[in-house]
């Protein structure tokens, strides 16, 4: 995904036992060539990068949209660190796919 873009779009914190867990949402252009088994390193990548934050992820949920109609949705996979999108059937965006004409609006729930 076209994370170095992504704008910051709002946020919310709250309280668990013990620390703090936050949200996020954000926008960003999906990548030229979707690599296989998603865009690696998210937590890396956009919570410490644009965030300044070195946080754990606990779930990122959203949609991506294409010319305004939905078709995709997003999951994130905390054994790899990756952001995987998946179309609406059900199944995981093959290997290359050139995904920059759409759009996603996703939240990440971190601590």
């Amino acid at each position: 995904m076209a994370l170095d873009t992504t704008p910051v779009i709002g946020s919310a914190q709250g309280e668990a036992p013990g620390r703090p867990c936050f949200m996020q949402r954000m926008q960003f252009d999906g990548d030229d060539a979707y690599p296989t088994g998603g865009t690696l390193e998210f937590a890396e990548t956009y919570l410490l990068t644009h965030l300044g934050v070195n946080a754990t992820v606990m779930g990122v949920w959203g949609h991506g949209y294409t010319a305004g109609a939905l078709t995709h949705f997003c999951r994130y996979d905390e054994a790899t660190d990756a952001l995987l999108c998946y179309v609406l059937a059900g199944t995981q965006v093959p290997n290359t796919t050139d995904l920059s004409g759409v759009s996603f609006d996703v939240v990440v729930a971190y601590r």
